[in-house]
């Protein structure tokens, strides 16, 4: 899910420049940030564009690098990406709360980007009230049949 600005974009952007730079020279921003911003180095920074880019260490393989990009939008969102430089196969499912199939750490570093800049996810309220999680393989959902949509009889 993108993230939410909660200012004006202006503020939010030159808030992210600041904290992301502190982070990166080992300033103490936050005490509850984990190892999955571990090694963040910023790359670039296109103000003009309210783009930022910059890269974490990976977990796995050892030694590699993650790409991490934030894009402000003029529309009261961050749109985020996280890209891992190299690719490892997603795992066959998850069963893990709220988990997409596809690489865990990498959501999880896009959500401690947010936390860190104080960026709630966007679709934040929605998932409070009213998303419901089911495992793939646990689904016990009724999948409709093709009859009940046939309307042709």
């Amino acid at each position: 899910s993108p993230l939410s600005i909660l200012k004006d974009r202006d503020v939010e952007f030159n808030r992210a420049v600041r904290d992301l730079t502190a982070f990166e020279r080992g300033d103490e921003i936050s005490s509850t940030t984990t190892s999955l911003l571990a090694g963040l180095h910023i790359v670039e920074i296109i103000p003009k564009e309210y783009y930022i880019h910059a890269t974490v260490s990976s977990k796995a393989p050892p030694g590699s690098l993650d790409d991490v990009e934030l894009f402000f939008t003029d529309g009261g969102i961050v749109n985020t990406k996280c890209n891992a430089r190299v690719a490892l196969p997603p795992p066959p499912f998850c069963i893990k709360k709220g988990c997409i199939n596809a690489n865990q750490d990498q959501r999880e570093r896009v959500k401690e980007v947010g936390y860190l800049l104080g960026l709630p996810p966007s679709d934040q309220k929605q998932m409070q009230e009213g998303a419901r999680w089911t495992p793939i393989f646990f689904n016990a959902d009724r999948v409709p049949d093709m009859l009940e949509y046939d309307d042709f009889d």
